[in-house]
């Protein structure tokens, strides 16, 4: 399945304001891939374990997200992507569209196992919560 990702100019922007891959250890995954999949589902507002499964597991992304966001990488990445995040919003909303008006397709759901909106949380939840 073809997953929705950030073209080549939007990609121009954002790769600018990623960080340089040191050396050592293992070679980084598709950076691409990671930003298309963070940025979908901001647009979508959806987590990262309903996306489709075209992109990385949500491990990862969590793991490649809080690393971003401690040393400031994140903030950047989404200024940047701010077309893409709108772009891929308005598709969302075709998408969704054309869904509900065939209905054939009624009640299946659109990728997979369908979009599962994300809960707003007052305060940070968790067993490490009170550590941030």
């Amino acid at each position: 399945m073809r997953v929705p990702q950030c073209n080549s100019r939007e990609w121009r922007q954002i790769e600018a304001v990623l960080p340089k891959h040191r050396a050592a250890g293992r070679p980084r995954l598709n950076d691409r891939l990671f930003v298309s999949a963070i940025l979908y589902a901001a647009a979508c507002s959806c987590s990262l374990e309903s996306l489709p499964s075209g992109y990385p597991p949500a491990r990862s992304l969590r793991t490649r997200r809080l690393t971003w966001q401690r040393d400031g990488t994140l903030e950047r990445v989404m200024m940047a992507g701010k077309p893409a995040i709108a772009r891929m919003h308005d598709e969302y909303l075709q998408r969704l569209r054309a869904h509900s008006d065939d209905t054939k397709n009624w009640g299946k759901p659109i990728f997979g196992t369908g979009v599962i909106p994300k809960l707003p949380h007052a305060q940070p939840r968790g067993r490490y919560a009170g550590r941030q």
